[in-house]
């Protein structure tokens, strides 16, 4: 049903009419302004429509006000500016008077003689002073609340200690007022709350007057000062116990890792704020990790990454030497290539290897023009491209890198023109697979080692790139058939062999790993990410790598197969560009079999 309205005033058309039907309001009575009466059930001066104030009229739409006996906040017009707790309160005790503790008239308890305030306010004191007493609870004020919310216990140890305490209070008291008390205690228990800790409130943040060099080396873990709040402390040592059990860390590395969070919060200088990744490196002084206690950080929220890029500082070491005009330019460069652009001519982010490659093919020669007296990029011609490429000793690298820098920077127009456009910069040198050495193949794939012999084996029998190698799960192997891309391939038996020792010697040296990672190593088993390259080349040794024996397979294939593309494709996964590199080897007419 929809409320009618009033009819405003004809002449401000922002209040409604004083008396039905006249068109005006006081502020706007012809020869007035006139005083409104008060209001004709309350008395208030809040003039609004037919003898009531706002707050008496029916259609008024009085504001939010406080309950009158307990001071609640959130009361409205339909519960009589009660709140529903008082509206209990008051049918329970209908008895009027003057508070014993609080000298306020209100509707008291019927044995204690005391308001509802003081007695929800007493209430709540319990955990703190142990027993039900009123008068103490509110010597020296009392807390208000919002009308129609519960207060819920928590969970944790203190609070179930607090009501614990309440319980045994609560139990001493008559029977009537027991069960009023015990009553109000039994409320559902909250939810569980999220893991993510949420940093403590500050006042603001203490700024040092200046860094101070702290001297760990001299210092044991027992030597450092105990967290201010022993609450965060606990909670994240409960998380760092959820993270071990669920990456399989051993007792050790997770009693470093509790240690390491504890010394943290302890030297914190603003306890309780977000904690900087960098202020973690001093762990290491005192034999303590800083991975796994970052890793508990920033999973509950409370770690800031304020590392450097390693990129930047590389950039910076490579920019040593250069002009400051030419480093700027280089450094516009470097940003679109790391970060992209995305206004028009719109660019995808470079990865770090190709950022590294055309900053080390393009630096000589940039050093070069430094010493020629050129300061900036947009003093070089076509001809300086060009001398630059005939002394270089690869001139595709040095004209890709110089291309890279200048077609950039002339898109952003740091750079007047780009003197490599439409210049013929020739072809990367290409290197021809050829074989391994059998005695070192056959050394890698000696079962002494069971970690090289599988890779050894994966990479001789399968042609399996290094990348494969690393990402390569348990669940891609199953049944004697290896599940790599959108391949299905039949193990070997000497692979097989080598991959059930493997995994013999995987469950028993690290049988609580969560890693799904077939390969993995000490660090590796504590996480769940893949092992790195350089695992990888150190596992194999010098001299030979995954990728000259996987050339090596698949120049043993191209020769059994005569030089059939579409097989090389269809065993190793290689498109027909890199198939042919092989196959012209097998058809040129100088090449022979290796014995």
């Amino acid at each position: 049903m929809t409320r009618p309205l009033l009819n405003l005033c004809t002449v401000c058309r922002s209040r409604p009419e004083a008396i039905t039907s006249t068109g005006y309001c006081f502020g706007c009575w012809p020869g007035g302004p006139v005083t409104p009466p008060p209001c004709l059930v309350c008395g208030s001066l809040d003039y609004y429509n037919t003898g009531k104030c706002r707050r008496c009229h029916l259609y008024g739409q009085p504001a939010v006000e406080s309950c009158p006996d307990c001071l609640a906040w959130g009361t409205t017009r339909k519960t009589k500016w009660l709140c529903q707790a008082c509206h209990g309160w008051r049918a329970a005790h209908p008895g009027e008077g003057i508070c014993q503790t609080c000298a306020t008239p209100a509707h008291l308890h019927t044995q204690l003689s005391i308001c509802r305030l003081c007695f929800a306010h007493g209430r709540n004191m319990i955990p703190l002073l142990g027993r039900f007493d009123p008068a103490e609870a509110n010597r020296i004020g009392q807390q208000l609340f919002l009308a129609g919310l519960t207060q819920q216990k928590g969970t944790s140890r203190r609070a179930k200690r607090a009501d614990q305490r309440a319980r045994t209070a609560v139990s001493d008291l008559p029977p009537t007022l027991r069960k009023d008390l015990k009553r109000l205690l039994d409320v559902p228990p909250p939810l569980r709350a999220p893991a993510r800790i949420s940093p403590t409130p500050t006042r603001g943040e203490q700024l040092a007057f200046f860094p101070a060099q702290r001297d760990h080396s001299r210092l044991r873990q027992r030597d450092y000062p105990w967290p201010a709040d022993p609450t965060l402390l606990r909670r994240l040592w409960n998380l760092a116990d959820q993270r071990a059990a669920q990456l399989g860390w051993s007792q050790p590395v997770r009693m470093r890792c509790r240690a390491g969070l504890r010394i943290v919060l302890g030297v914190q200088d603003n306890p309780g704020a977000p904690i900087p990744r960098s202020s973690l490196e001093f762990l290491t002084e005192i034999d303590l990790t800083t991975k796994h206690v970052a890793a508990v950080l920033d999973e509950a929220g409370l770690l800031i990454d304020d590392r450097d890029n390693i990129l930047n500082r590389w950039l910076e070491q490579q920019l040593t030497g250069l002009p400051r005009q030419m480093a700027d330019e280089v450094r516009i460069w470097y940003d679109v290539m790391a970060n992209g652009r995305p206004r028009p001519p719109r660019r995808k982010p470079r990865s770090a290897t190709t950022i590294r490659l055309h900053i080390s093919w393009a630096r000589p020669v940039l050093l070069a023009w430094a010493e020629d007296g050129h300061t900036s990029l947009r003093e070089i011609t076509r001809e300086h491209v060009t001398a630059a490429l005939t002394a270089s000793e690869y001139p595709a690298r040095t004209g890709q890198g110089l291309r890279s820098l200048f077609h950039l920077l002339k898109q952003d127009h740091v750079v007047f023109s780009d003197p490599t456009h439409r210049m013929r910069l020739g072809y990367h040198p290409s290197r021809e697979p050829l074989p391994v050495d059998t005695a070192a193949l056959q050394t890698l794939l000696d079962e002494s080692d069971p970690a090289r012999a599988a890779v050894a084996a994966l990479v001789a029998f399968h042609g399996l790139a290094t990348s494969q190698v690393r990402n390569l799960q348990l669940i891609d192997i199953s049944a004697g058939w290896l599940h790599i891309d959108d391949r299905k391939i039949p193990l070997a038996p000497p692979v097989r062999h080598r991959i059930a020792a493997y995994l013999d010697y995987r469950a028993a040296t690290w049988p609580n790993t969560a890693n799904p990672h077939l390969f993995i190593n000490r660090r590796s088993a504590m996480e769940t990410r893949n092992v790195g390259i350089r695992w990888i080349k150190l596992l194999l040794g010098p001299g030979v790598s995954c990728r000259s024996i996987r050339e090596d397979r698949i120049l043993a294939e191209a020769l059994a197969s005569h030089g059939d593309a579409k097989r090389l494709h269809d065993m190793f996964g290689l498109s027909i560009n890199a198939s042919l590199r092989y196959t012209n080897i097998v058809d040129h007419p100088g090449f022979s079999e290796p014995t």
